[in-house]
């Protein structure tokens, strides 16, 4: 089974934290934080669809300048989405320019900005110069933050010294199109199946998709190409935590989106020799991470965010995380 989330570790496990993850078939991505953006090329930029920020440290946003830039003409939004702050902090760096050669410019900038218990969306137009524009409230009700019929992001706000936001990223179900049965019902591959996916995703069962078979085009309703090709699995989830404390407010907050995750992205800043430090600065050691990953029973961990003090010892960092 081909994943639907093709993740990308931009920077690597030793520099600033940012996971690039591209929706597979279609030419849309995310991003998890925006520090050195100089692993990405501007095709994989003009993707995005939404940044999500954990918080707005330098190594977690400095990019966002150069996203900017490189979408600027683009007719597709852009949404940003970070905890309390961070639409202030976006609209000052926004206005910091001039954007008088901007008016016919299509580009919105949405931030929302998470907070525990509401999301506050602001909306940021070229043709008005990035102004601020009125802020729409709305209230949580539970993790989810941003929905999409291929994917749903969940967030927690969870304790840095500030307010840090861990993130879920997970597929509702796995679509898995049977190729024998396919070529059993004599149909041939193409582009319908990317648009019979849409339908399954969007419960359009009463459709009709137009099928090629060796004697021309059959239109087929939906629900009976669901019966003859397909098999429904669970979707992938992916969690990415960074910057944080160990405690256990935080332990109980990533659990409760984060259990059974596929892939676990989450720093490893310190070893264990420095676990008081870890804790002063509201970051992990190795072990910690390792120990958060088993409580939540991830099936695959990759490390994160090592502090430069052991780019030269990471073969430790890797041990503290897999011991038990």
């Amino acid at each position: 089974m081909r994943p639907t989330f093709l993740t990308r570790l931009v920077n690597g496990p030793l520099f600033d934290p940012m996971l690039y993850v591209r929706l597979l078939n279609r030419r849309s991505s995310l991003l998890f934080d925006c520090g050195r953006i100089s692993g990405l090329v501007n095709r994989e930029i003009l993707s995005l669809e939404s940044v999500f920020l954990s918080h707005l440290h330098m190594d977690h946003s400095m990019g966002l300048d150069q996203v900017f830039r490189v979408i600027l003409h683009r007719g597709r939004p852009v949404h940003i989405y970070g905890p309390e702050g961070i639409t202030d902090k976006v609209i000052s760096r926004l206005s910091s320019y001039e954007w008088n050669l901007t008016r016919d410019y299509p580009l919105e900038v949405f931030i929302h900005e998470v907070g525990e218990h509401e999301i506050h969306t602001t909306p940021a137009r070229a043709h008005e110069s990035f102004k601020r524009s009125r802020t729409d409230s709305i209230a949580r009700e539970g993790a989810s933050i941003a929905y999409h019929p291929r994917y749903c992001v969940d967030a927690v706000v969870l304790d840095h010294n500030i307010a840090c936001l861990g993130y879920v990223l997970r597929e509702p179900f796995h679509i898995n199109i049977r190729s024998e049965a396919v070529h059993d019902q004599d149909y041939k591959t193409g582009p319908w199946i990317g648009l019979l996916k849409e339908h399954i995703l969007m419960g359009r069962m009463n459709e009709y998709v137009h099928v090629p078979t060796s004697g021309g085009m059959k239109e087929v309703l939906v629900s009976e190409l669901v019966d003859e090709l397909v098999i429904i699995s669970p979707g992938q989830k992916i969690g990415y935590v960074t910057d944080i404390r160990y405690s256990q407010v935080n332990i109980d907050r990533i659990t409760a989106i984060a259990s059974s995750v596929d892939l676990l992205f989450i720093e490893a800043y310190y070893l264990s020799e420095r676990e008081s430090q870890a804790y002063e600065k509201a970051h992990l050691t190795a072990r910690q991470a390792g120990m958060i990953a088993r409580l939540l029973e991830a099936k695959k961990v990759i490390a994160m965010h090592i502090s430069p003090r052991y780019h030269d010892r990471t073969e430790e960092i890797y041990r503290e995380l897999d011991e038990l």
